[in-house]
């Protein structure tokens, strides 16, 4: 964190200084280039005991970023916000995103509510004593700064383990309360870790006799420290909401300025079980700070599966779990919960609205398998010939040590037992105040047709008081390349394919000659040439066909990769073809992404609801943009799968 006005400096390049979600030549913002919110979906997680919201966009956010608005007013520029405050209320949320030509003109909107207005400080000291907090280097935005009276991220917001090298990450603090205090408060343990320092801004006047005056930040020596904190209601935006007032001089792993260290006074922006986000204000820079009491277990190593996303649309026509949540192939939900003796015990507390079902674990629940059973009966029907895929969120403000999630035909109502007949039947550990998503994919029943489904949520093991939701259960019929409705067969057999028109460039953009390439069946395989350069768009490779697309109608995408070296960066575009005399039609795209592809394992690339936003496309092109790749990559493309919806 240098001199503020570089920060400032930052923010009003960064929309130029973007490189994805953008045409193939930049000369300018483009306004036929703007990014669009198609696909995505905002996620709320509220946790009512501390009036905490945490809320999430769904998607890919290479080359562009969230522009959050919390009640009508700029609030946020990370993918993932949080808003504390300690009055009652429904706050509206929006998020549109931004790249290097401007902002998306529509936007997708939520909103969070919270329930009571707190003046019991218990549950907050329940979530903030007795653990080890550290700063949460591996979230976006663990620190930044931003305007007053914002979230403190607008104007730098920190890379994961963006400042590993200046002994700020291995800072722990505690707190703890005193029931006998006269105030709400407590004690406040501040350790400098293994380095021994603590991280000062440049501008800092404090600890003089460590700051090099060269304009750079500085790590000061300290000691550990133990000070008081008081919790206190405050105002933030014209709400109620928490802050922690610190005794004057407290060290926390980073001091942005002298006012804030002689005063330090930080707003509750969240506090969950496993993550706190502080923010300082002294009317001019919001500062940013986001700690979790995780254990440290590093960050992910090269190759490591990555998370889950959340990328299927809820709402799609072809979501068959949408009658069951409006009530129309809905039956009945017949929990059955134990205790460790396999006596059962009281049924949970539960609610459902909308797509969201809601679960109190109950008192005296055993700690096994199946000791903890939610089923969601229904009408639904499946075909054992047929492969589904299913898709859930679920989200818990305690750890649950192992869910079971399984699918499964109905017992009949004589007590005949199908428990044997399921899609799968999978236990998984979910981390507290952290989204799980569940995937399974091309799953098939193995016995028999289903008359009926039923969905179980098995939570034994998971500790009493906990409150888990399961949104978003999404289940499809899934498609096949053999699919009838599978346009692209049609490129694939040579009814519909016209041309492959490859242009690669070395790095200069100079053309180079194209790449060998092969076509049988399903399958399109390819050689990257040595020459080829480290941009993107200089490795391009169209498949140009006669098929046609509808500007009203929707579609669904997929392909699968493989290739035998890292792609650091692949695009995939489906587009109108350009005329033949050469008018341009590459803005009118379903998509434009670009993804990592790792080394020997297979990719797979899948859009649903994709439409055209310009016109009826004469003809479609599908791009494969290889700029980048190491040169030799031997290059696999098959099953590709293109579906009206």
């Amino acid at each position: 964190m240098n001199k503020i006005f570089q920060y400032i400096g930052c923010a009003l390049a960064c929309v130029f200084a973007l490189t994805a979600c953008s045409p193939e030549e930049f000369e300018g913002a483009d306004p036929n280039g703007l990014p669009t919110v198609d696909g995505r979906q905002v996620s709320v997680t509220t946790d009512q005991e501390t009036n905490t919201a945490v809320f999430t966009v769904s998607g890919d956010f290479k080359g562009c970023y969230p522009v959050w608005y919390l009640d009508g007013k700029i609030y946020s520029f990370l993918a993932t916000g949080s808003y504390s405050s300690m009055e009652q209320g429904t706050h509206e949320l929006e998020v549109k995103v931004m790249n290097r030509n401007g902002i998306s003109q529509a936007s997708v909107k939520g909103s969070f509510t919270f329930n009571e207005t707190k003046v019991d400080f218990t549950p907050y000291f329940s979530k903030l004593c007795d653990k080890e907090w550290r700063i949460d280097y591996t979230e976006k935005g663990h620190m930044g700064c931003g305007p007053s009276g914002t979230d403190g991220s607008e104007w730098w917001a920190a890379g994961v383990n963006d400042k590993a090298d200046w002994g700020v990450y291995d800072d722990r603090v505690t707190f703890a309360h005193s029931d006998s205090a006269p105030v709400a408060g407590g004690t406040y343990t501040y350790n400098p870790g293994e380095g021994g320092t603590v991280y000062v801004n440049t501008g800092c006047t404090i600890f003089a006799e460590f700051n090099t005056n060269d304009g750079t930040d500085f790590m000061a020596t300290v000691s550990q420290q133990t000070s008081a904190y008081t919790l206190v209601p405050g105002e933030f935006n014209g709400e109620d909401c928490l802050y922690i007032q610190f005794d004057p001089k407290t060290l926390l792993p980073y001091i942005p300025n002298d006012a804030i260290y002689n005063n330090p006074y930080y707003r509750v922006e969240a506090l969950t079980n496993t993550r706190m986000a502080l923010v300082c204000d002294e009317g001019n820079i919001a500062w940013r700070l986001v700690f979790t009491s995780r254990e440290d277990t590093g960050l992910p190593e090269p190759g490591d599966e990555p998370e889950a996303t959340m990328d299927w649309n809820y709402d799609a026509a072809s979501n068959l779990w949408k009658g069951v949540d409006a009530g129309d192939l809905f039956v009945s939900v017949a929990p059955w919960f134990a205790n460790n003796d396999w006596g059962q015990i009281a049924d949970p507390e539960w609610k459902h609205e909308g797509d969201t079902w809601q679960i109190t674990i109950p008192e005296g629940m055993g700690s096994q398998q199946w000791q903890g059973q939610f089923p969601i009966n229904t009408t639904l029907t499946a075909s054992m010939n047929k492969r589904y895929n299913f898709y859930c969120v679920v989200e818990s403000d305690n750890d649950i040590p192992g869910l079971t999630i399984k699918l499964t035909q109905s017992d009949e109502a004589d007590g005949t037992k199908h428990d044997k007949n399921f899609f799968f039947e999978d236990r998984h550990e979910v981390a507290a105040d952290k989204a799980f998503i569940y995937k399974a994919e091309n799953v098939s029943l193995p016995q028999q047709d289903a008359h009926a489904l039923s969905l179980f949520f098995d939570l034994g093991g998971t500790p009493a008081g906990t409150v888990v939701k399961v949104s978003k259960i999404y289940l499809e019929e899934a498609l096949s390349y053999d699919d009838e409705r599978n346009l692209w067969k049609a490129v694939d057999s040579g009814e519909a394919f016209t041309t492959v028109t490859p242009w690669f460039a070395n790095e200069g953009w100079g053309q180079i000659a194209d790449p060998k390439w092969s076509h049988e069946g399903k399958v399109w395989e390819l050689d990257i040439p040595a020459e080829m350069g480290s941009q993107q768009w200089q490795g391009q490779f169209p498949i140009n066909t006669s098929l046609t697309a509808s500007m009203s109608d929707s579609y669904t995408f997929s392909c699968t990769i493989e290739a035998d070296n890292d792609i650091p960066g692949l695009t995939i575009k489906l587009t109108e073809t350009d005329d033949a005399d050469g008018t341009k039609h590459d803005k009118n795209s379903f998509f434009d992404d670009r993804h990592d592809v790792t080394a020997d394992k297979a990719f797979t690339y899948k859009v649903t609801g994709a439409k055209l936003p310009l016109n009826d496309a004469h003809a479609l092109s599908l791009f494969f943009d290889f700029g980048g790749t190491p040169g030799g990559t031997h290059v696999k493309i098959s099953d590709i799968i293109f579906v009206k919806e």
